[in-house]
C-alpha cells in the first residue's frame, strides 16, 4: 500500500506539471503569450497575476520536492 500511495504523489505531481505546462503552451500557440487572469491585492499588497496553470505547475513542482524530501530510502 505503501508504494501504491508514493506512486499516486509522484503521478499526481507529475500530471500536474504536465498539465499546467500544455495550458501555457496552448495559451501561447493561441493567443501569442500566456494570459493571467487571476489578480489578488489587499491594500497597497499586489501579488503578482498568474493563471490555472501556472497554479498546477507550482503545486505540481511542490508535491514533487515534498515527496522527495520525505522518501523513505
Amino acid at each position: 500500500l505503501n508504494l501504491i500511495v508514493r506512486n499516486v504523489y509522484s503521478l499526481t505531481g507529475l500530471s500536474m506539471i504536465l498539465g499546467g505546462a500544455i495550458g501555457n503552451l496552448i495559451d501561447r500557440l493561441i493567443n501569442g503569450k500566456v494570459v493571467d487572469f487571476i489578480d489578488f491585492s489587499i491594500g497597497s499588497f499586489h501579488w503578482p497575476a498568474f493563471n490555472v496553470a501556472d497554479s498546477a505547475l507550482t503545486v505540481g513542482i511542490g508535491i514533487i520536492i515534498i515527496k522527495s524530501i520525505f522518501k523513505k530510502t
